[in-house]
């Protein structure tokens, strides 16, 4: 069944020294949430959106074309939403892009990790056209998020990976458990063709209230299989055409973006902390955002510096199991986001490029300690995020 769980939390005093694991379906039993790493924070909100057993229309016989939902169409829509804004050329973003609802959907995932149980997944697609680029983002609905612990489980494919249908070994989930009780055996995972994901698309995982407020994962499908850029905006100074420094980082992860990932970005009071799979990658404290902000998926191509440009007919895919945040939020009653228009000027010189392994705690290890933090007064039963569903 479909997590969906928001929950707005009372202020009392806290008599739980040891959190317990975030239940995602039973935020009831949650006061506020925590988190590991250098500053483990207090959140009062929280939300797990899990698209891996999403009902799907049944077609006979069934194909990756039609047994398919479109995301609008399903109850996770209300807090994520698709985005159907267009963007003409520019000098930098010589390609037009246009989002289109479409680009969003919920599919049958050729290689989940438990096939009876997680048989789907959200795919969000960029595809080159003739004359612009067709492409996809989803917004979370709120806009005066301040501070976050934001997780997101991914991977980006080719269409040839992201459209096939599953294998044989588990199209029927019934079946597929009854072997495998009768065998005493996991199923054994499907094993995908050589994932050739095209050159000129860019994912984004961000938070946003301005260009100039702004904290961002970014890959490039043009990089190494292996890098991930993360950055507090603005990271580029137009006047003298270089990076800012301090601003960004990119770092080899142990793993490819092409692998199922868990992606985190901590925004906190001050710093910025960046993790996959639960190590620690990157901690920046320069332009920390400070303004109540909107939290944004997107895939996209504009033929600039920074994506560079699909061939025409190409397509990128981004396949995400589920997201989960943590967060507080802001009185303010604005609307914080100017248009999501911003191009890179050109690749900046990072600060560094370092695989730094997993050096973050693990992430089901309970936190004890109680940092400087607005909501921790709130909280009498503490929960804690684990990125691992």
């Amino acid at each position: 069944m479909t997590s969906i769980a928001l929950a707005l939390l009372t202020f009392i005093l806290p008599t739980t020294p040891s959190p317990i694991p975030a239940p995602p379906n039973q935020p009831s039993l949650c006061d506020c949430y925590t988190i590991s790493g250098p500053d483990p924070g207090h959140f009062t909100h929280y939300g797990f959106w899990d698209f891996r057993n999403i009902p799907l229309p049944t077609t006979n016989p069934p194909t990756i074309l039609t047994n398919t939902t479109p995301f609008s169409q399903t109850p996770l829509a209300a807090d994520w939403l698709p985005q159907t804004w267009d963007r003409a050329s520019t000098k930098l973003g010589p390609i037009p892009i246009s989002n289109v609802a479409s680009n969003v959907f919920i599919a049958p995932n050729p290689d989940p990790e438990r096939p009876a149980l997680n048989p789907t997944y959200l795919l969000l697609r960029t595809t080159r056209q003739p004359t612009h680029a067709s492409t996809a983002e989803v917004e979370f609905q709120r806009r005066n998020i301040l501070h976050c612990s934001l997780r997101v489980k991914l991977r980006i494919m080719s269409e040839e990976i992201a459209l096939a249908a599953p294998s044989s070994s588990y199209k029927s989930p019934d079946s597929e458990r009854t072997r495998s009780r009768d065998k005493g055996m996991t199923p054994a995972r499907r094993k995908p063709n050589i994932n050739h994901v095209p050159k000129g698309a860019c994912v984004g995982l961000f938070t946003y209230h301005s260009k100039t407020c702004e904290s961002d994962i970014e890959i490039l499908t043009s990089d190494p299989p292996h890098a991930v850029h993360y950055a507090n905006q603005p990271d580029y100074d137009p006047v003298t055409d270089t990076s800012i420094p301090g601003s960004s980082m990119m770092v080899n992860l142990p793993e490819p973006w092409t692998s199922w990932t868990t992606h985190r970005l901590d925004w906190l009071q001050g710093t910025s902390n960046w993790y996959a799979d639960g190590g620690l990658q990157a901690v920046k404290s320069y332009g920390v955002p400070d303004q109540p902000s909107m939290v944004v998926l997107n895939l996209w191509s504009d033929g600039g510096l920074w994506s560079g440009d699909l061939e025409v007919g190409q397509s990128v895919y981004l396949g995400v199991e589920w997201i989960e945040m943590a967060f507080n939020v802001s009185s303010a009653v604005e609307d914080p986001v100017n248009a999501l228009t911003r191009t890179r000027h050109r690749p900046p010189t990072v600060d560094a490029m370092d695989s730094l392994g997993p050096l973050g705690r693990n992430l089901s290890t309970p936190i004890t300690s109680t940092p400087n933090s607005p909501a921790k007064a709130s909280c009498q039963r503490a929960c804690y995020l684990n990125d691992f569903h």
